[in-house]
């Protein structure tokens, strides 16, 4: 959109009968935040509208509305569908909550939001991502209860009484995030986590060309050198956050480079390695807990900069 545009489009806008009430209720909501900022320990504040660029040309009078139809988006199929018909969100619409719920189910707390993704007519991509993100959500859903069954079942095997009991509880949380959407690609993270006797994230990524039905590559967006220079940049990074903080750790580097410290440590990226597109449009490769640093620190990204 043209800055010059905006005003123009915001002073176009037809706003459905029931937003303000839509908006004062998902306000009145925290418990979705709450739990966002328990779990996402780099970011609190990761769901703010600056990871929607296509609102960058917006003057401020529209942003105040965009805001609003930002956080109803992902709380409201429905608002979601209402707010499809406005432009500038219309486009927004295109990832809407296919399935939310926040309540108890035995010992599970769920906090749930699962997308689905909306493309144009005769367009097969949307449906398979749909498909898989449906299957991951619900596989982890289903598996998360499963543990905490068996835990609580072993608890009082080995002689936990039910006032030891009283109150522990599983977090489960899905959800999820648009981390880029303009000009027809969409780059979409789904977050599963659960705290109980101990915590863990998982994030899945989708990047998708919409227009050309297609999943976006590291080769797409970086060209066919994607893997030199995506090693060069994760290694350099890892060393500067090394040599910036002593207590910053990855397997295989700084004081890990002993035989059983380099095990699991970063060595390629390839096709499968996990990646993301931020608010500029920049390549953010992604590695899970575990996989190239010890758990403490987490889930461990780096931004690639353009060639």
């Amino acid at each position: 959109m043209n800055p010059e545009n905006g005003k123009k489009t915001y002073e176009s806008i037809e706003i459905p009968e029931k937003l303000n009430e839509m908006v004062e209720q998902t306000i009145a909501s925290k418990n979705k935040e709450e739990l966002r900022m328990h779990f996402e320990k780099e970011n609190e504040t990761k769901k703010s509208v600056s990871h929607r660029p296509v609102w960058r040309g917006c003057v401020a009078a529209a942003a105040a509305v965009l805001v609003a139809g930002t956080v109803g988006l992902n709380a409201s199929p429905a608002f979601a569908e209402e707010m499809s018909k406005v432009p500038v969100i219309g486009q927004l619409a295109q990832v809407l909550t296919f399935r939310s719920f926040q309540g108890t189910e035995g010992d599970v707390e769920l906090n749930v939001n699962v997308p689905v993704v909306r493309g144009a007519d005769g367009k097969e991509l949307p449906a398979k991502v749909n498909a898989q993100i449906q299957q991951i959500t619900a596989n982890y859903e289903a598996q998360a209860k499963e543990d905490m069954a068996e835990y609580k079942k072993a608890f009082f095997e080995t002689g936990g009484t039910e006032e030891e009991w009283a109150g522990r509880t599983m977090d489960l949380y899905i959800d999820y995030d648009v981390k880029y959407f303009e000009d027809d690609i969409l780059s979409l993270e789904v977050t599963t986590a659960r705290g109980w006797v101990f915590a863990d994230e998982e994030r899945s990524y989708y990047n998708i060309d919409l227009k050309n039905d297609k999943a976006l590559t590291l080769e797409d967006l970086l060209g066919q050198d994607y893997v030199s220079i995506c090693n060069k940049s994760i290694v350099e990074q890892i060393n500067e956050r090394i040599a910036k903080d002593e207590n910053v750790s990855f397997f295989g580097y700084g004081k890990n480079t002993d035989e059983i410290g380099s095990i699991g440590g970063f060595e390629t990226v390839d096709a499968n390695t996990s990646f993301y597109l931020n608010a500029d449009g920049e390549v953010v490769i992604s590695f899970p807990e575990y996989s190239i640093a010890p758990g403490y620190m987490g889930i461990q990204e780096f931004v690639i900069a353009k060639p």
